[in-house]
């Protein structure tokens, strides 16, 4: 996959910010981050930490970048592991 070029996905997993979370699904993914469609609003706000949880992909960190509602768009923490996760999920998921 090229780098920061994004693609369509579905996958279910759960979303936690803070104290609060939801079930929702990745709905776009890059190696630098994903777009989140979220159950339920859990006022995530930029800037904020968050846990995303797929069986695909694992357990991933980031940050909200932006958040509308129930949607939100994360950057992911780069490291070699995170890499290595996207990277599995396009060998044998896609």
């Amino acid at each position: 996959m090229e780098r920061g070029v994004r693609s369509r996905v579905k996958l279910a997993g759960r979303v936690t910010c803070r104290d609060k979370t939801s079930a929702g699904k990745v709905v776009d993914l890059s190696d630098a981050g994903m777009s989140l469609q979220l159950s339920y609003d859990i006022q995530a706000t930029q800037g904020q930490a968050v846990i995303i949880e797929t069986e695909e992909l694992g357990r991933l960190n980031g940050m909200v970048q932006w958040a509308r509602g129930d949607k939100i768009g994360v950057r992911l923490m780069t490291s070699s592991n995170t890499s290595a996760k996207i990277a599995s999920f396009y060998k044998f998921f896609r």
